[in-house]
């Protein structure tokens, strides 16, 4: 990896004994560059150009054609055939190294690199872009997987909402009184947990999080409130971890006109990733990307012809049949019955009859926790033995108790949040909980939380020091396939806000939730 982070530029430069130098553009703007190894076609601030020599590996060092990168830049590269000296000037500061020797002059100054300056044919002067761009304040990052590097010109100087020489304030909010304060309270017990893991290990570059949490009760009124308050008096860099669909889908177009980064919602709607809007980040499977999972997976996996959806009339239903639909299109299927029910009702014996009637393979049941375990304890009753898959919300014992053991054996589930302590990451986090919780077992809403932390902490790292909005978003838009600790396989583009695409399933076995399938992903 340090090897491939020891980034090497290519200079594009006719080796003539005189100095050749080359035209820069605007000085002074900020500046984005994200090249990728192979393809000589490069992005600057989004906009498409195109390069005479691709970026690539050689050696385990990445190459990448320097006057392209610091013409965008605004410097200047000079090559002296008769010195065999490459200079770059950029940024009030000269840059002198000479083809084959690890010593090097900035503004006079001698220094000594790790990799010297070379010609490789045909013609071309290689030299150490991370020492250059670092000189020059400049922050890159190489991403492995994507087999991408990205670089962002120096900040200019201004004023910063949320940032300091020490801290990043950021906002929450989350019920923390009221029928869903269970839930909430552990949602921002993960993330401060992992504020705190954080802020003990120095910050991020040195700043520590300070998170300010508004209790919304759920209600979105009270979340618009709150957000503007956030926002408008409290002035937060951004907004992280928001819990409830009806909450996020009422700030979601506030955030994204003011320029305020809201990473991680709570909620598994799509209309926060589709159409994709620049300042907002969903985390979790949306519903129509779960739903098409699902159908991939009872087609694929376990060889089911008649399938049968149960679903709640409501928002989270709706999309989920929807995906459900969509996902079985792709093999040239069709849900044998759709059955709709209302949230509220408690008795759901003509329902299942109707599953019953309809002889299924297989129910995929898109029901929260109360009616989903009413479904499988009436399921028991009347006898319908098929297999029921639902969805990750109910990834959670307390529908085994709810519905009973009986009743619940046997019931699939699609998950997100991983949990098998094989796992490095997942090993470390629980050393972590420990750590700050000692004997108690994070809930799977606690463990979101968490998640919520680890992509903005990422995208934190990643933007560089100061971090700003534009820089954040910039950041996120690096995450290719990126897992942390408990976050795993998230990525973003500039057209992509949907975040996690990929999900595993468990089912009940002895009474317990037992994972039974490896990741699976509507992009596969």
């Amino acid at each position: 990896m340090k090897k491939l982070l020891a980034v090497i530029l290519v200079v594009s430069l006719a080796l003539l004994g005189s100095i050749a130098l080359i035209g820069s553009v605007r000085a002074g703007a900020e500046i984005s560059i994200v090249m990728k190894i192979g393809e000589k076609k490069y992005m600057v601030n989004g906009v498409e150009r195109e390069m005479d020599v691709a970026p690539f590996i050689e050696n385990g060092r990445t190459l990448v054609p320097i006057r392209f990168v610091i013409e965008a830049l605004g410097g200047e590269v000079g090559w002296d055939g008769a010195l065999r000296k490459v200079t770059v000037k950029i940024e009030g500061k000269t840059i002198e190294l000479f083809i084959g020797k690890k010593e090097v002059y900035v503004n006079g100054k001698k220094m000594v690199i790790d990799v010297a300056p070379k010609i490789v044919p045909p013609g071309r002067t290689m030299v150490p872009l991370r020492f250059i761009s670092e000189t020059a304040g400049y922050f890159v990052f190489y991403d492995a997987f994507g087999r991408q590097v990205y670089i962002q010109s120096k900040l200019i100087p201004r004023k910063i909402p949320g940032v300091t020489d020490k801290e990043i304030k950021i906002g929450a909010f989350a019920a923390l009184s009221g029928p869903v304060a269970p839930i909430g309270i552990e949602f921002v017990k993960g993330y401060k947990t992992y504020y705190n893991y954080i802020n003990d290990n120095g910050g991020i570059y040195g700043r520590k999080i300070k998170l300010i949490v508004e209790d919304d009760q759920f209600n979105p009124a009270k979340t618009i409130a709150a957000v503007k308050r956030m926002v408008e008096v409290d002035k937060v860099f951004a907004i992280v971890g928001g819990l409830g669909t009806p909450g996020c889908l009422a700030v979601m177009d506030y955030l994204n006109e003011n320029k305020v980064p809201f990473v991680y919602q709570g909620s598994g709607s799509s209309k926060l990733a589709y159409p994709p809007k620049k300042y907002i980040f969903a985390v979790q499977p949306n519903f129509t990307n779960e739903g098409q999972i699902m159908a991939k997976y009872v087609v694929e996996e376990l060889k089911a012809d008649k399938i049968a959806v149960i679903y709640e009339t409501d928002d989270i239903g709706t999309e989920g049949l929807n995906g459900v639909k969509k996902g079985l299109e792709k093999y040239g299927k069709k849900p044998v019955i759709e059955v709709g029910f209302s949230p509220t009702e408690v008795d759901l014996t003509s329902y299942v009859l109707k599953l019953k009637q309809a002889k299924p393979d297989v129910v995929i049941m898109y029901a929260l926790l109360k009616p989903a375990s009413i479904i499988l304890k009436t399921a028991y009753s009347l006898g319908l033995k098929t297999k029921f898959v639902t969805t990750y919300p109910n990834a959670d014992p307390l529908l085994i108790t709810l519905a009973g053991k009986e009743a619940a054996e046997g019931t699939y589930v699609s998950a997100w949040v991983y949990a098998d302590l094989k796992d490095p990451g997942v090993k470390k986090f629980y050393e972590l909980w420990d750590k700050y919780h000692p004997g108690e077992i994070p809930s799977a809403y606690a463990m979101a939380g968490w998640i919520a932390g680890e992509v903005f902490v990422e995208g934190l790292r990643r933007a560089g020091s100061p971090p700003t909005r534009e820089r954040l978003v910039w950041a996120l838009e690096t995450f290719k396939h990126w897992s942390g600790m408990l976050a795993k396989d998230i990525t973003y583009a500039p057209n992509d806000r949907s975040g996690k695409k990929s999900m595993y399933f468990m089912q009940v076995k002895n009474g317990m939730w037992t994972k039974v399938s490896d990741w699976i992903s509507i992009a596969d």
